[in-house]
């Protein structure tokens, strides 16, 4: 069994929304500020009756803005995105299936597993485990409850790796869940769609995004690989820091690039090319952080579970 002295890290979601509410706040304060000096400027080129006659409606106008950027921005982010993060959490099942997950049954080897760990972890059972068919070696976890999580592999991964890698990549999600990673990427992710929610199109959401709200973008990237080097070490409590490695190692070498189904900041690998603008770290920096983990409860080969099945099997 997991020692019970070892602490998970419990990451806190109001942390995150008021990162990202803070980093709105500040874009659009500047957007403020840019918008003020052109006004001024267009009136100052217009001469001084210009900016005489207008210039106190300018500061009326921006003054009002100000006092909304400061208080609004932070409400509507605080509401709108805890709104938005619990319509799009939904059901865990549904939302599953319309990924193209397929559950697979209690008594499959690979949900045998996800459910000891969850009990090493404290965790109850996780009620959804199941494949996705794609050739990348990857997983992904769901749910912002623990009693509404779900556990999926790769077809690639379960075909591909071993069963100590198995192990440690569904560590690696339930690592996810444990440390609250799960409920802290929803609600920012909620907190993001809310404040561009006026947009329809996806792309025009994106540049907007980026134009208006530059840091909360960076924040929330930052946030996606921090959280991983958690789940790694996570998962080399529960298994071994070898098998996690050996894990990195695999994907260092696939020639498939990873499929995100557009949510990258869920999967356990995607852009890792070590940029600001990456939703992972580094598999070298993880690699590098999973050598010097200490784990003295880490698993011995002997007691580890029984070898994995093909995707389909029962």
């Amino acid at each position: 069994m997991t020692d019970t002295n070892w602490h998970i890290p419990k990451h806190s979601v109001a942390l995150t929304i008021f990162l990202l509410a803070l980093g709105a706040e500040i874009g659009a304060l500047w957007g403020l500020f840019l918008a003020f000096l052109g006004a001024t400027a267009t009136l100052a080129a217009g001469g001084p009756l210009a900016l005489l006659l207008a210039g106190p409606l300018l500061l009326a106008t921006h003054g009002v803005g100000t006092v909304y950027v400061v208080f609004g921005v932070p409400a509507w982010a605080l509401v709108a995105g805890t709104t938005f993060a619990i319509e799009s959490s939904g059901d865990t099942g549904t939302t599953a299936k319309r990924l193209g997950v397929t559950f697979v049954s209690e008594s499959h080897p690979i949900n045998q597993t996800v459910q000891r760990m969850a009990s090493e972890l404290n965790l109850p059972p996780i009620p959804y485990v199941g494949w996705f068919d794609s050739d990348d070696i990857n997983a992904f976890a769901m749910g912002t409850a623990h009693y509404n999580s779900l556990i999926a592999v790769s077809k690639g991964a379960i075909e591909t790796l071993s069963r100590e890698q198995i192990n440690a990549v569904i560590a690696h999600e339930l690592g996810h869940i444990a440390s609250n990673d799960m409920q802290r990427m929803t609600y920012a992710l909620g907190v993001r769609d809310s404040l561009t929610w006026f947009l329809i199109k996806r792309g025009f959401k994106k540049f907007a995004r980026w134009v208006f709200t530059p840091l909360s973008e960076l924040e929330l990237l930052r946030f996606s690989r921090q959280r991983e080097f958690t789940a790694d070490a996570i998962s080399a409590h529960l298994t071994s820091p070898e098998a996690m490695i050996s894990v990195l190692e695999t994907l260092k070498g696939a020639e498939i690039e990873p499929q995100t189904h557009h949510q990258p900041t869920v999967m356990m690998s995607a852009s890792f090319d070590g940029s600001w603008l990456s939703t992972h770290p580094p598999l070298d920096t993880r690699i590098a952080a999973l050598l010097e983990f200490t784990a003295p409860t880490s698993k011995t080969q002997s007691e580890r579970a029984e070898p994995q099945r093909g995707p389909q099997g029962t």
